[in-house]
């Protein structure tokens, strides 16, 4: 992402949002960005098959830092999706939304059947999370928004 952000910087001559909004990028240019912000934030959803450190991450974490990471963290990166890469990139969100749709079913199916497996009751948090933001970013990705 910061190769990305370095880009913008170079070819707009600013990172101000409210003017890289007005910006067009071309098709080329969008998809190599939309990438970009992508591996950044399918992390921070986290998608399938970016999504393996969750489970470890609220086993090791005081509950306290589960309930953070369960209720605030883990929105961040559809917050990213909706600020940036959809409204910089429209082109190229176009193009990888039947991407997107599919990643996310199959984390939702994926995920959910994992769940019914845990017995840890972080873990299950942790993969009913993946399940429902993955939810939520087909929602996102819908183009009625």
């Amino acid at each position: 992402m910061l190769l990305a952000i370095l880009l913008i910087l170079l070819q707009t001559g600013t990172t101000d949002l409210q003017i890289l909004l007005t910006t067009e990028f071309n098709e080329r240019r969008q998809i190599l960005l939309w990438i970009a912000f992508f591996a950044s934030f399918a992390v921070k959803v986290p998608m399938v098959p970016v999504h393996i450190w969750l489970p470890e991450a609220h086993v090791e974490a005081p509950t306290a830092g589960s309930v953070i990471l369960a209720g605030f963290l883990l929105k961040l990166g559809t917050y990213g999706f909706l600020r940036f890469s959809i409204p910089m990139f429209p082109e190229a969100t176009l193009c990888f939304t039947p991407f997107i749709y599919t990643l996310s079913a199959i984390a939702i199916i994926y995920t959910s059947l994992t769940t019914l497996r845990q017995i840890d009751l972080k873990k299950i948090i942790a993969y009913s999370s993946v399940a429902h933001m993955n939810l939520v970013t087909i929602g996102m990705f819908s183009p009625n928004i």
